[in-house]
């Protein structure tokens, strides 16, 4: 009961509550109109709502594919015992357990257009390399997308490695008897061994890169114009800025049940290749 309790209070009555107030206009006092489905309708022709549902979209998909695809790769190396592995694999985590705040903000100084550190660097090896990263409408939001990708990348490193380091030593054995190369070492023994392991890590990162609200917060803050937007920042946006608390609640609800919608198709995808290979 205390758990059920737990979970009523913190899961079940924010998402009723939310689904409650899209249905309200409320300017956060006073008192609150019923409104029917009228903030969906005015989020549906929002296009600024689209733009910031297909930057989530684009955040979530290359963060998950940057990050678990060098992520596996690094853990493949560091299980191969590479040169200062040990080293190599405490500086790709550290990353992980800093905050966003701290990192964003080296990085919006190390983006500058005029000082910062990396056009100082790309322009040393040629001026036309140097980009104004923060302000290009076309490049922010990949921008957003390389940094969190250098952040959170030893998150699935660690994970993977660990489900690397389980594999018996002597499947490696018969692998090194057989003549089998590092490469094909990697494609036919350890990734297909850990495989139900990446696929969960690519949901979690697939649901931590569409709840994207920090990078955006402290690097953009959505911007130039909205061309760096994401749904996260539109609910707050919306809510705290311009005081309209049901359309934000809208974007809230329609935004869960695009994580919903997407984490069960993975789900059910993930599932039948499961019976099939089983079959």
């Amino acid at each position: 009961m205390p758990a059920v309790a737990v979970t009523a209070l913190f899961t079940i009555y924010p998402i009723v509550e939310s689904v409650r107030l899209s249905l309200h206009t409320w300017r956060g006092f006073g008192e609150q109109e019923f409104v029917g489905l009228a903030n969906y309708q005015r989020l549906l022709a929002d296009s600024v709502a689209h733009q910031a549902l297909w930057n989530t979209f684009l955040f979530a998909t290359l963060t998950t594919v940057g990050t678990v695809a060098i992520g596996a790769a690094i853990a493949l190396a560091i299980d191969r015992r590479v040169y200062l592995a040990s080293i190599f694999k405490r500086v790709v985590f550290l990353p992980v357990i800093l905050p966003v705040v701290f990192t964003g903000l080296v990085w919006v100084y190390g983006m500058d257009a005029n000082f910062g550190w990396v056009n100082e660097l790309l322009g040393a090896l040629h001026p036309a390399l140097q980009r104004a990263w923060l302000s290009e409408p076309g490049l922010v939001m990949y921008s957003i997308i390389g940094v969190t990708i250098l952040q959170y990348t030893g998150f699935p490193m660690i994970i993977i490695l660990a489900a690397l380091q389980d594999i018996p030593g002597e499947i490696h054995e018969a692998a090194t008897l057989d003549g089998v190369s590092e490469i094909q070492r990697a494609r036919y023994v350890s990734l297909p061994l850990v495989r139900d392991v990446i696929a969960t890590i690519v949901l979690l990162q697939l649901l931590f890169g569409f709840k994207v609200f920090d990078q955006v917060f402290v690097m953009t803050r959505g911007g130039p114009g909205s061309a760096s937007e994401v749904m996260s920042y539109y609910v707050f946006r919306q809510a705290f800025d311009l005081q309209r608390f049901g359309q934000g609640a809208a974007a809230a609800v329609v935004t869960s049940v695009v994580v919903v919608v997407a984490a069960m198709l993975y789900l059910t995808v993930f599932r039948s290749r499961r019976i099939s290979r089983a079959g």
